[in-house]
């Protein structure tokens, strides 16, 4: 082994090596113009040599000797900083459906060939629905993939599964929207709160059949409106499946909202009120069970400290490839 290489493996194996590339993780950036720099919240990494395995043609990692991040992840990255911040009550969550062109009616269709973030979709709305046909071949794959991590020989995290069935009502309480969600089988009231979304990241994917919607959310807990004074706006009913590892949980559903009324009621109106059809979704969700946990790497990010909120970034966009890769 000649010299030169000998001080390379003796650097990588030393602790404070060690700690630059867990507190980097995936984000050693290196740029020769600083000019040219795009800033970003969440890369900031001092350049370094990511260990590796050995090359059987001993390439190097390329001319300046970092690997760099991937566009993407950077992308999602300083997303998830920017609006996380230190809220109280967070919900994080992927959704797989389809970016449609509000103008064609039609899936979107960008002159690119891999996955891209949208900057600009105010003619773009996303439909976080399936077909059945999806539903039931992502049933098949997590159940599989339950049974996998069940086995002896299996050695990471195990994937858990439940099933649940409830009933969300919609009121109009003073101006606010609050949702109630019961136990359908029971009648137990689960949780009472009012969501304001906060931010929304689409993600175009034209090698596959969806496309990505990851979303941040604010669920504020409220009081249990008076529900006989209050008539519901709307109903949902919901059969879902829940996937979960680590922090992680995918949650498959079946959104049935029954027909109901719509707008605002009109003392004026003459006939029957007017009314939505009945509609049935399928869904498919990523949630972040343990938001917590994420917001604790964020303030390390802040207070310079190490950190996992980059690998934590490119787990939380890996399951999400890997789902919407398998979609039929």
């Amino acid at each position: 082994m000649s010299e030169y290489n000998q001080r390379k493996r003796q650097r990588a194996t030393t602790p404070e090596f060690q700690r630059r590339v867990s507190a980097a993780s995936l984000s050693a950036i290196v740029n020769p113009d600083p000019d040219t720099f795009i800033p970003s919240p969440t890369f900031h990494a001092p350049a370094m040599e990511l260990a590796r395995p050995q090359s059987p043609m001993r390439l190097e990692t390329n001319l300046f000797g970092a690997r760099p991040a991937e566009d993407i992840v950077r992308v999602v990255a300083d997303f998830m900083y920017t609006h996380m911040k230190d809220r109280k009550n967070i919900e994080i969550e992927g959704k797989l459906g389809r970016l449609v062109d509000r103008r064609t009616g039609q899936r979107l269709s960008l002159p690119v060939v891999s996955e891209a973030a949208l900057a600009d979709d105010k003619n773009t709305r996303f439909e976080s629905n399936m077909t059945q046909q999806q539903h039931a071949k992502f049933n098949q794959l997590l159940n599989q993939r339950v049974d996998e991590t069940r086995r002896a020989e299996f050695r990471g995290a195990r994937v858990e599964y439940r099933h649940t069935r409830e009933i969300d009502h919609f009121y109009r309480i003073n101006g606010t929207r609050v949702r109630v969600t019961r136990n359908k089988e029971t009648g137990e009231v689960l949780q009472v709160i009012t969501k304001s979304k906060i931010a929304d990241l689409n993600i175009y994917s034209p090698r596959t059949k969806l496309d990505i919607r990851i979303t941040i959310n604010e669920e504020r807990p409220l009081e249990m409106p008076d529900t006989e004074a209050n008539k519901p706006i709307l109903e949902r009913h919901k059969d879902r499946l829940s996937y979960r590892q680590d922090i992680w949980s995918v949650d498959l559903t079946q959104v049935v909202s029954p027909e109901h009324e719509v707008g605002p009621a009109n003392p004026y109106a003459t006939g029957p009120p007017k009314t939505a059809p009945a509609v049935t979704t399928h869904e498919l969700e990523l949630e972040v069970a343990q938001p917590e946990v994420w917001l604790a790497e964020r303030a390390k990010v802040a207070a310079n400290q190490p950190n996992n909120f980059h690998e934590m970034t490119h787990i939380f966009l890996g399951n999400l490839k890997a789902l919407v890769k398998r979609a039929m």
